[in-house]
């Protein structure tokens, strides 16, 4: 059977050139580098950075351990430095997806002590969507076990989600190490020249080797330590869980116990076990490793766990400003981008689990421009704009629980005094648009306002981009009130007052001293409707 990473084209790439083809695992990181991919068409989006990270980890170890600085772009030598990683092996066992012999690893597949061990291999998992994390309790977004036509990248990509991105799955199936618990998510932050999946790949690659020196620093891990989890036997027992001292700070993870076998018909299913312990005893870090990737909350020394709604603009200013939150290594800028000129993009990427069920995966990308990028890595300058980002979030605070309370006024037939929590609910989906609308614009905006070094300059940023012209917060927040008065019911007796009143409340308490009166001084008189 055709399943050797290594040697057979087995991963399906679609080319910058828009071309089909079929790689192996060397020529893949060698299309990479040279930023000839366009697309994996088998990866699904919530497989994206489970396969980005492997990928990364995976090059980072390979270029330390041949004392390269610059990742190759011939296949033959990605084939000599893979196999580096794994010289106890002159049969390609950890890099195969299929090997009979259950005291050998296979690929992302841990071997056991024993051949008798097989014998606890009893689930089966006929499908790599069936082996996959997410969590399909009602099969809305996307169905369970229907990839009965899968390929072989398609177990590929199972594989090494499931074994680096798996949360606690019940009793005896644990999660990984690299994540705040159970029910936490790998989170992933960085920031790259492009969205491209080679020119993302290159520099993280080049963001892993700089933070190589200060990630050991800090975590008790050594480039001796064990790297490939998945070549060392495992039967799942307590006295085999693993310390963070004993990794390479790059090590790549596996938290379940499954081996992949062929049927009679050639075709591709798996079996797999429970475990009495987790792969890495990392209960206690709460996710703190050293991920390159995941901010850490400094306060409670714990791993990010994406809350539900993803990467909204006041989330990532919490998590990109100094305060509670440790940047990640890769959100750093390297020593080539932190010299250049150039913007550059934060990319956010994360799965949000609850339990029992997947809450959604989220992704976002940030322009970054070249000032912004810079301050990354100096704290005063990231201090300055994370008082202006606090500044425009409590100024759309305050715009919002204006309108809110014209709504409520209008809902209540114009009378202030009958505002009721059914008032206040109907007036919740019309602030979700408004926030919408602020979360479109809010980074552009913040990074024009820090730009300046002028500080009347700034106000009169700050002025424009509350109220300048149909694109700005107040008029929008206007235009909601008057879609939210002709949408909300209302008798008609009492339509003109509960509308004259919401108005009248609104642009009152608007100008009133709680308010944004800022905004409305005599220069900006002419720009009030």
């Amino acid at each position: 059977m055709i399943n050797d990473l290594l040697l057979d084209p087995i991963i399906r790439v679609t080319t910058s050139n828009e071309s089909h083809l079929h790689a192996t695992l060397p020529e893949t990181q060698a299309l990479l580098m040279r930023d000839e991919v366009l697309t994996f068409p088998a990866l699904r989006p919530h497989q994206r950075h489970a396969w980005h990270a492997f990928l990364a980890q995976l090059g980072a170890m390979a270029l330390r351990k041949a004392d390269l600085r610059e990742p190759p772009e011939d296949a033959e030598v990605w084939l000599r430095l893979i196999r580096g990683l794994t010289p106890d092996f002159a049969e390609d066992e950890p890099w195969r997806l299929v090997v009979d012999d259950i005291t050998r690893p296979a690929f992302m597949q841990p071997p056991a002590r024993s051949p008798d061990r097989l014998k606890d291999y009893k689930t089966a998992v006929p499908t790599p969507d069936a082996l996959d994390m997410l969590v399909l309790s009602k099969n809305h977004d996307i169905k369970a076990s229907v990839a009965a036509r899968a390929e072989t990248d398609d177990w590929i990509f199972a594989l090494v989600t499931l074994q680096t991105m798996e949360g606690f799955g019940g009793a005896g199936n644990y999660g990984i190490s690299r994540m705040n618990g159970g029910l936490g998510s790998r989170a992933a932050f960085s920031l790259t020249s492009a969205t491209r999946p080679g020119a993302h790949l290159r520099r993280d690659m080049a963001g892993l080797l700089e933070a190589h020196d200060a990630l050991v620093a800090v975590y008790p891990m050594i480039d001796a330590g064990d790297a490939l989890l998945w070549t060392l036997p495992w039967d799942g027992t307590k006295d085999e869980a693993l310390l963070l001292n004993q990794l390479n700070p790059y090590y790549i993870e596996v938290c379940r116990r499954i081996r992949l076998r062929v049927d009679a018909g050639g075709h591709l299913h798996g079996l797999r076990t429970s475990s009495k312990a987790a792969r890495i005893e990392a209960k206690k870090l709460n996710g703190v490793t050293g991920d390159p990737w995941m901010p850490v909350n400094r306060k409670e020394n714990k791993a990010l766990t994406l809350p539900s709604g993803g990467f909204t603009y006041k989330r990532v200013i919490e998590y990109l400003t100094p305060g509670n939150w440790e940047q990640p290594a890769l959100l750093r800028p390297t020593h080539a981008e932190d010299s250049s000129s150039a913007p550059t993009l934060l990319l956010a990427r994360g799965l949000v689990r609850g339990q029992g069920k997947t809450e959604g995966y989220h992704e976002r990308v940030i322009p970054i421009n070249a000032k912004v990028k810079r301050a990354i890595l100096r704290r005063a300058s990231m201090d300055e704009l994370g008082r202006i980002a606090q500044e425009r979030i409590e100024n759309i605070g305050t715009l919002q629980r204006i309108l809110s309370h014209a709504i409520q006024v209008f809902a209540a037939r114009g009378n202030s005094n009958k505002v009721s929590e059914e008032h206040r609910r109907l007036a919740r989906p019309w602030l979700n648009r408004l926030d919408e609308f602020v979360d479109a614009r809010f980074f552009a905006a913040l990074q024009a306002e820090f730009d300046s070094d002028d500080r009347d300059e700034r106000g009169r940023i700050r002025k424009s981009w509350l109220l300048d012209g149909e694109g700005s917060v107040i008029n929008r927040a206007r235009a909601i009130l008057q879609q939210a008065m002709n949408a909300l019911p209302c008798p008609t007796i009492h339509r003109y007052r509960a509308r004259a009143n919401a108005e009248g409340l609104f642009e009152g308490r608007i100008r009133g001293p709680q308010g944004l009166a800022f905004v409305f001084d005599e220069a900006n008189q002419g720009d009030e409707v």
